[in-house]
């Protein structure tokens, strides 16, 4: 197995740690073609290469030799602005030339649109209601059709170690907001779970498979924040009403949609067995790696 992440972010970096430690071959694409700072000690058996595509000269598709070998390719790379998704439009003709044994693409739990709170799973008709999850959809539909061995993995909020990515982070650069908005539900994933969820539908392929990747328990925003103070040994700050916020449109956005996202099918299909089935357990785990408890787990 070798396996090329094309745009290597933060789960990008978590799986590619996570496939190296089991002595699996990693290629990576970033934007620059640098290594991402946590996988530089890693070179070169983690190979960067540059992958810009939207503008000119600047221009930078992987070179030929970036695709030797390769049978398992995941693209986390998200639409433009324009809600084109550069893997369809720059690199179908490599990766069909390729003998690849499983594709996955790292979507999101948008594509459902708003169901008021009620539940939805992998049946449930998509109805993205924004241009950002409509473009989701139609890289969805695009790599489900094009032949490859296509998985798709919808995903809600990411969270877990490393600056900015958690609501310890946010707290204490004062970016955190008390927002209390009474059965207004989100959802969420630990990058650990996702990362063992990927990892298992690499060893047990099952083509033109979609996966909701999300934890047990949809929960409102505030209980979220009160948990992250408890742990803290801190007073939350009173709640605020949204209607009471001046929020970005692109905030704004994430609380015009409320449902609960069920994850049935990671377990059924593959086995998964969340290790932070709620956000009780992902926010005491990311508190005891950042006061020092785990030593060498900050990202």
């Amino acid at each position: 197995m070798r396996v090329l992440i094309l745009g290597c972010g933060y789960t990008g970096t978590r799986l590619a740690l996570r496939l190296h430690s089991q002595g699996i071959g990693v290629v990576i694409t970033t934007r620059s073609g640098n290594c991402p700072e946590v996988l530089r000690d890693l070179q070169p058996a983690i190979a960067p290469v540059p992958f810009l595509w939207q503008s000119s000269p600047a221009r930078s598709l992987p070179p030929t030799e970036t695709w030797q070998g390769v049978t398992h390719v995941l693209s986390s790379i998200p639409p433009d602005p324009v809600g084109m998704d550069g893997v369809v439009a720059c690199l179908m003709d490599q990766l069909m030339a390729l003998d690849l044994q499983w594709f996955g693409y790292l979507s999101t739990t948008g594509v459902y649109g708003d169901r008021q709170g009620g539940w939805v799973d992998e049946t449930t008709p998509v109805h993205p209601q924004n241009s950002r999850s409509q473009a989701r959809v139609n890289a969805e539909n695009q790599f489900l059709a094009s032949g490859l061995p296509a998985h798709i993995f919808r995903l809600p909020g990411i969270y877990g170690p490393g600056s900015g990515r958690n609501i310890f982070s946010r707290i204490q650069t004062g970016k955190a907001q008390h927002i209390h908005r009474p059965g207004h539900y989100f959802c969420r994933i630990h990058v650990d779970d996702i990362v063992q969820t990927l990892f298992k539908s690499l060893a047990q392929p099952t083509p033109g498979e979609i996966y909701n990747i999300s934890d047990d328990q949809p929960s409102e925003s505030s209980h979220v924040l009160l948990e992250a103070y408890r742990l803290m040994g801190q007073t939350a700050p009173p709640p605020l009403a949204l209607e009471e916020l001046d929020l970005s449109p692109m905030a704004a956005s994430f609380w015009q949609e409320s449902r609960r996202v069920r994850n049935d099918r990671i377990k059924s299909v593959l086995g998964v067995n969340l290790k932070y089935p709620t956000y009780r357990e992902g926010l005491a785990s990311i508190w005891n790696q950042m006061a020092g408890d785990v030593p060498g787990a900050k990202l």
